[in-house]
């Protein structure tokens, strides 16, 4: 079978870092219609292929050699947790050659940080992987999506950001995966690290480190072997806490598990709570009977990210990502 990745020339490539990017579509992609090209309004998101990407960030041949590979081109609304596992594995595999420096990867803005900390969990830290996206599509004005991309392959392959994690890099800024998250539905400037803020910028001057992360976090799944591509992934659902949240929601979940009609049987449910955590004495009656029932109950904040324990720092959809990928690796090992 045909090696799908291909190289993008470069002068002087052999003094170049070697860089994977693969692409996953997303915004970054996307497309307007002609009318709408200068605004990107109605745009369709992961219609151009990475090549094109590539050539539309002036100058990026020149700062990396460059090999890329199209593993999917979808909104990442559309994103599952068989593309983290996918991306795992190319990363992985990647990491096992000689002389490779890092790997881009190019992903819409709705699910980049689900994506980015499925993969921190499941990786090494080792060599740089950096997850980039843009907030309008390729032909807008002032689109971002060549300098997202640029900056992005300068950091990969840039040994300083190499053991820190999985990164993501937007707006000149570098992110760590486990903070990073979307907080704002249009702005340019979307993705924010909350009260730690980012771990760096990258611009004019190069590439600048200006706070480590906490320490080095045990990434127990990284040593496991991945599940095969066919394996269902649990059901970990989210809900939420608010007024006159009675629950009910959460028992037919429950029931239906254990009738069977829910395909996958629910595993496991993420809570958001109201200020640090608590719950309506409705919904709490009904998470009671599911935790009897066998499911995990985890209950979060909404109002921001976990403070201290296991989840320190992670928000909702992180949490409900890592118990995931928990679940899905127990099970492998089971199987």
């Amino acid at each position: 079978m045909q090696d799908p990745r291909c190289e993008l020339p470069a002068a002087g490539a052999g003094l170049l870092p070697h860089v994977l990017v693969l692409g996953t579509g997303g915004t970054i992609a996307g497309v307007a219609p002609p009318a709408n090209t200068a605004t990107g309004a109605g745009y369709t998101a992961g219609v151009l292929g990475v090549e094109q990407l590539l050539a539309s960030a002036p100058g990026i041949a020149q700062q990396a050699r460059l090999e890329f590979e199209q593993l999917c081109n979808i909104d990442s609304k559309d994103a599952n947790p068989a593309l983290w596992l996918q991306l795992a594995r190319e990363v992985r595999a990647w990491r096992a050659r000689a002389g490779t420096a890092g790997c881009v990867i190019t992903h819409g803005s709705d699910t980049l940080e689900e994506t980015a900390y499925a993969l921190d969990c499941l990786l090494e830290p080792g060599s740089p992987v950096v997850l980039t996206a843009a907030m309008l599509p390729a032909a807008a004005l002032s689109a971002d999506g060549p300098r997202n991309l640029f900056d992005a392959v300068r950091v990969a392959g840039d040994p300083a950001a190499a053991g820190r994690g999985v990164l993501c890099v937007a707006h000149g800024r570098v992110h760590a995966a486990r903070d990073v998250s979307k907080q704002h539905p249009a702005r340019i400037d979307a993705f924010a690290s909350g009260e730690r803020g980012p771990l760096g910028f990258i611009g004019a001057s190069g590439l600048r480190f200006t706070r480590e992360q906490p320490g080095v976090e045990p990434r127990p799944l990284a040593g496991l072997a991945l599940p095969s591509p066919e394996m269902a992934a649990p059901r970990v659902e989210l809900v939420c806490s608010h007024a006159g949240a009675d629950g009910e929601l959460v028992r037919a979940l429950v029931a239906a598990s254990v009738a069977g009609t829910l395909r996958p049987p629910l595993h496991a449910l993420v809570v958001l709570g109201t200020g640090g955590g608590t719950v309506h004495e409705g919904l709490a009656a009904a998470l009671d009977q599911a935790a009897e029932a066998g499911v995990r109950v985890q209950v979060v904040p909404r109002t921001g990210p976990c403070e201290g324990g296991d989840f320190d720092g992670l928000n909702a959809v992180k949490v409900r990502v890592r118990l995931l990928l928990e679940a899905l690796l127990e099970a492998r090992s089971g199987a």
